[in-house]
């Protein structure tokens, strides 16, 4: 969720009274309406009023008023207060939903004044925290990407010490299915696998999820899977049993620090054991190797493209295709604006700032190519950790109402930002189109620049 920021219209005046049973219902009442109408613009998928209402009442009380000011500690405290609690721990996400909400409407009011380093600091928390609460098993396997390497010297001494019918990589994996495929498919059998899973992750790399014991591991990969009070009693049994043939095995073994009982594998084991169970994970579907683009085929998105530092501003609005590539956006930008094409871009998105998107060629001024758009020249030297930007469509990235794109075009660069203003169908016609623009642009002409990209 993007974090809009605008300036109050108004000073706000902050004094003792601002952490009042009066000020607090002033913010509640506000935001009420504030939601409400959010509601109508972003459809069904939101939890409802009353319920995000209440949620938010409840965390200005925990927070003994702190919450108007939502900084990185104070939504920190709440939700760590939160995770804490058996009895609420399974609300995290609705939670944090609610926090995001609030941050955006406290940034977009001028009801709180935090700098800009403030509320990017609480924006990615509060990201993060969402993450961690509802897909905290592809986090955990995507983090064993980070698991070192050990000398192969030391990788298969390590093996060797297993009993005989698992000193091979390949047998390593073959116990793992064995294991985790001996459970019944059903919901709880599920939830007990993903547990499993989950732990071993942990185990495999220690640094994961700190002062956590594995009950409460446990009870966090269970909220982030939906599990209900019923499946998560009837997933012991399975877990129980599965987690003791792992450390009869000798693959993990039960440790206790600090007072908190956890599962750690032998050091010169974690790599193997990692790969054995990013392969496991994919094979049983539980990995998220591509990135979905969750609209639905023929979904238009409305996006406000803005010239960043200029005055008076300037900007344009377009529509796109969810399923068009970052590619014809790019395009779409450079077309609308009458800019050139001439120089290097790229995109970035929110919380992801070294994922850089981008074209894998070298832009040429050859302006008969395209209707006066630059083509592209193959090259080798692309960098590994870009992506390219043909390769993704806008709507994996363009997700939410208020989520963003920055865009950068030039050595010395011109930066845009670009914003998802609105979800729908197409208004009728090929897109993509120009909708809106700067005061003194002509629309008409505007549109016009785009006319070769709906030939497409």
């Amino acid at each position: 969720m993007g974090v809009k920021r605008r300036q109050p219209r108004r000073p706000v005046r902050r004094s003792a009274a601002g952490s009042t049973a009066t000020a607090t219902k002033a913010v509640l009442i506000a935001f009420e309406r504030w939601y409400a109408r959010h509601l109508v613009s972003v459809g069904d998928d939101h939890l409802p009023t009353d319920r995000t209402v209440a949620l938010l009442s409840d965390l200005f009380d925990r927070s003994r008023g702190a919450l108007h000011a939502p900084t990185a500690p104070v939504l920190e405290g709440l939700l760590a207060g939160i995770d804490d609690d058996p009895e609420r721990a399974g609300e995290l996400p609705d939670v944090i939903q609610t926090l995001e909400h609030y941050l955006d409407f406290a940034v977009e009011t001028g009801s709180w004044s935090g700098t800009d380093d403030e509320i990017d600091e609480s924006a990615e928390l509060l990201e993060v925290a969402f993450e961690l609460s509802t897909a905290l098993l592809g986090f955990l396997v995507d983090s064993l990407d980070e698991v070192e390497d050990v000398p192969v010297d030391r990788a298969r001494a390590a093996l060797e010490t297993l009993a005989p019918p698992l000193r091979t990589p390949e047998a390593l994996l073959g116990r793992l299915r064995d294991v985790l495929g001996g459970v019944d498919s059903t919901e709880p059998g599920d939830v007990a696998v993903q547990r499993v899973i989950g732990l071993l992750c942990v185990a495999v790399d220690p640094g994961l999820l700190p002062e956590r014991s594995e009950k409460r591991i446990q009870a966090m990969l269970d909220t982030a899977a939906g599990a209900t009070v019923d499946q998560a009693r009837m997933a012991d049994v399975d877990t129980t049993r599965m987690l003791a043939l792992l450390e009869g095995d000798g693959l993990i073994e039960r440790v206790k620090t600090s007072g908190i009982d956890r599962f750690e594998t032998p050091e010169d084991l974690r790599p193997a054991l990692a790969d054995a169970v990013v392969e496991i994970a994919d094979e049983l579907g539980l990995l998220d190797d591509d990135v979905i683009n969750p609209h639905p085929a023929g979904t238009a998105l409305q996006v406000k493209v803005a010239v960043v530092g200029t005055e008076p501003a300037e900007w344009r609005r377009l529509l796109l295709a969810a399923e068009s590539d970052l590619g014809e956006l790019h395009l779409a930008a450079q077309l609308s604006l009458d800019w050139p094409n001439e120089e290097p871009h790229e995109f970035t998105v929110a919380g992801e700032p070294d994922t850089v998107f981008t074209s894998f060629g070298r832009v040429t001024s050859d302006a008969s190519a395209g209707a006066g758009v630059g083509v592209v020249a193959d090259t080798d030297d692309a960098e590994d950790d870009r992506i390219d930007e043909n390769d993704v469509q806008l709507g994996e990235l363009l997700i939410d109402v208020g989520d963003e794109i920055e865009y950068r075009y030039g050595v010395e660069p011109r930066r845009l930002v670009i914003r998802l203003e609105r979800i729908g169908e197409p208004d009728g016609g090929p897109l993509p189109r120009c909708v809106g623009a700067t005061a003194g642009i002509d629309l008409v002409e505007a549109d016009g620049l785009l006319a070769s990209l709906r030939l497409r």
